[in-house]
C-alpha cells in the first residue's frame, strides 16, 4: 500500500507540471455558484442571513451574480451569533474528528470542524505537499510541530514530534534525533522560532550539523528575518542547497496551509526585496520597503477574492470554501488580511524584462499577502518594515526577543523593543544600531526608540507564545 501511495503521489506531481493556471482558476470560479447554492439551501444560519439581507439565492446563477450579490461575511456575522449547529450543513453536528480553534485575538473565537474522512484527505494533501517540497518519499524526515494553540496535523510519510511551544523540547529532539534522519522540518511561528534559535545558541547546539527546513506560520515576516533564520541554522539562505525557510498561511475556521510559498515564490520575493523597480507593477506598488509574501494556492479548494482594493490592488482578502464535504462551509468570508491577486503572466513578463530567466513561474495561481488589515502604521505602511529592520544586523538581532510595540503618545508614536532574556547588551548601543536600520523611507527617529530589559517590557512581558502578539497599541 505504501508503494502504491508513492506511485500516486509521483503521478500527481507529474500532472502538476502540465497544469493550466487559467483553466484551474476558471474551474474554481464555475464551482463557486454550485457551492453557494448548496450552502444557501442546507445551512440554516446562512439561509436566515440571506433572508435578513433581502437576497434571493435563486437570483445568483452565474459567477458574475455571485460577485455582485452575495454578501461579505466577517467573524462577528458567523461565530457566536448563532448556535454552532446552525452553521453546519443540515443544521446539526455530525460525528467530528476534530475542532480547530482560531486565536481569538479579536475577542471572538471561530471554529473549524472536521470529520475523520476529511482528516484522511487532509493527510494525503499534506503528504503530497511534503514530497513536492522536501522529497519525503526519498529522504527520511523528522517533522517537529512547534506551533502553538494545539494546531496538529497528520502525515504518514514522516516522523512527527509534537512539542507545542517548548523550545527545550525542540532543541533536545534536534540533538538526539536529527542525526538519525536525512532532514528535519521545523514547523513554527516567527516569534517562537527566534526563541528556539536563542535557546539553541545558549545551550551550544550546532545546528549546522543537520539539514533543517523551517516552515513559518501565524504571521508575516521580512526577508532579513528569513536570511537570519537560515544563517543561524547553518543553512544556505541564498541557494537553498540545504534547508529552505518558507511560509505557510492558514485560517483556523477555513483550514491549514491554504496558501504556501514554493522555492520559486521565495525567489520572486527576494528579487522584489532587492529590486523593487522590477516587480512593483506585477506585485503592486506595496506600501513601505518590504514586499508582501508571495504564495500559491489551490483554486479548487478555495475561491479567492480581494475586495475594496486600493490603487495598487491591495484590499481585503475574502475566501469561499469549495470542498463539498465540509461540515461548516463559509462563503465570502473576510479573513482580516490585506492581499493582492497576482497574475502569473505579468510576473513572467517582469522577470523576462529583467533578464531573470532562472526563476520558474509556478503552475498554481499566486497571491501577495501584506499582513493583517489592522497591522498598519499611521502613515499607511505595514508592520513588515519594522519586523524586517530588527534583523538587518544579525549581531543586534541576537540581543532581541523579536517582540516590539508601537504606541501612540502625546509627542508622537514611539517604538518599544524588548531585549532577549539573556541579553547583556547596553540599551543605547541597541537603540543606536536599530535607528540606523530604520533610516530611510521607514525612518524612526532615535529618540522615538525605547529599549527594554526582557523582564521590564510592559507589553506582554510574559510571552507564552500561545497567543498572537499585539504589535500596535490603541491608536
Amino acid at each position: 500500500m505504501r508503494a502504491l501511495d508513492k506511485l500516486v503521489r509521483r503521478w500527481q506531481l507529474k500532472a502538476m507540471e502540465h497544469v493550466d493556471t487559467t483553466a484551474l482558476v476558471q474551474a474554481g470560479k464555475r464551482r463557486i455558484v454550485e457551492r453557494f447554492q448548496r450552502v444557501a439551501r442546507e445551512v440554516p444560519a446562512y439561509a436566515a442571513l440571506l433572508k435578513t439581507r433581502g437576497i434571493l439565492a435563486e437570483t445568483i446563477r452565474t459567477p458574475a451574480d455571485f460577485l455582485a450579490l452575495c454578501p461579505i461575511l466577517e467573524k462577528q456575522d458567523v461565530f457566536g451569533s448563532v448556535p454552532i449547529e446552525q452553521l453546519c450543513v443540515g443544521g446539526r453536528l455530525g460525528p467530528l474528528a476534530g475542532v480547530l480553534t482560531s486565536s481569538g485575538q479579536g475577542g471572538r473565537f471561530a471554529f473549524g470542524l472536521s470529520t475523520h474522512r476529511q482528516n484522511k484527505r487532509a493527510a494525503k494533501v499534506i503528504e503530497l505537499a511534503m514530497e513536492y517540497a522536501f522529497g519525503t518519499d526519498r529522504n527520511r524526515t523528522l517533522l517537529i510541530n512547534a506551533l502553538p494553540m494545539g494546531v496538529r496535523f497528520s502525515c504518514s510519510t514522516v516522523t512527527v514530534a509534537e512539542t507545542s511551544v517548548r523550545e527545550d523540547m525542540v532543541c533536545a529532539l534536534v540533538e538526539q534525533f536529527s542525526p538519525r534522519y536525512d532532514q528535519t522540518v521545523l514547523v513554527t511561528d516567527p516569534l517562537f522560532c527566534k526563541r528556539i534559535l536563542d535557546h539553541g545558541r545558549a545551550t551550544g547546539l550546532e545546528w549546522g550539523r543537520f539539514k533543517i527546513h523551517v516552515i513559518l506560520g501565524e504571521e508575516t515576516f521580512g526577508e532579513a528575518f528569513r536570511h537570519y533564520v537560515a544563517s543561524r541554522l547553518g543553512q544556505d539562505p541564498e541557494g537553498w542547497t540545504r534547508g529552505l525557510v518558507g511560509s505557510s498561511m492558514g485560517v483556523g475556521e477555513l483550514g491549514l496551509n491554504l496558501f504556501f510559498e514554493t522555492r520559486e515564490t521565495v525567489r520572486i520575493r527576494q528579487l522584489a526585496y532587492r529590486r523593487r523597480d522590477l516587480l512593483s507593477t506585477a506585485l503592486g506598488d506595496w506600501p513601505g520597503r518590504v514586499p508582501p509574501l508571495v504564495f500559491v494556492y489551490d483554486p479548487m479548494r478555495i475561491f479567492v477574492e480581494v475586495i475594496e482594493p486600493d490603487a495598487s490592488g491591495f484590499g481585503a482578502l475574502t475566501l469561499s470554501t469549495l470542498d463539498p464535504s465540509l461540515m461548516l462551509p463559509l462563503i465570502r468570508y473576510r479573513t482580516g488580511d490585506r492581499a493582492r491577486l497576482v497574475i502569473n503572466t505579468e510576473i513572467a513578463h517582469a522577470l523576462q524584462q529583467a533578464g531573470e530567466n532562472g526563476i520558474a513561474i509556478p503552475k498554481l495561481p499566486m497571491i501577495a499577502v501584506a499582513g493583517r488589515e489592522k497591522d498598519v502604521l499611521p502613515d499607511g505602511r505595514t508592520l513588515l518594515d519594522i519586523k524586517d529592520a530588527l534583523y538587518m544586523q544579525p549581531h543586534l538581532a541576537d540581543q532581541l526577543s523579536g517582540a516590539f510595540r508601537i504606541e501612540p503618545g502625546d509627542t508622537g508614536t514611539r517604538l518599544h523593543i524588548q531585549l532577549g532574556a539573556g541579553s547583556t547588551a547596553h540599551e543605547n548601543e541597541i537603540a543606536d544600531g536599530l535607528a540606523t536600520c530604520l533610516s530611510g523611507p521607514e525612518s524612526v527617529a532615535r529618540d522615538r526608540i525605547e529599549i527594554w530589559r526582557h523582564g521590564d517590557f510592559p507589553f506582554g512581558r510574559t510571552l507564552d507564545y500561545e497567543r498572537k502578539f499585539s504589535y500596535i497599541g490603541a491608536m
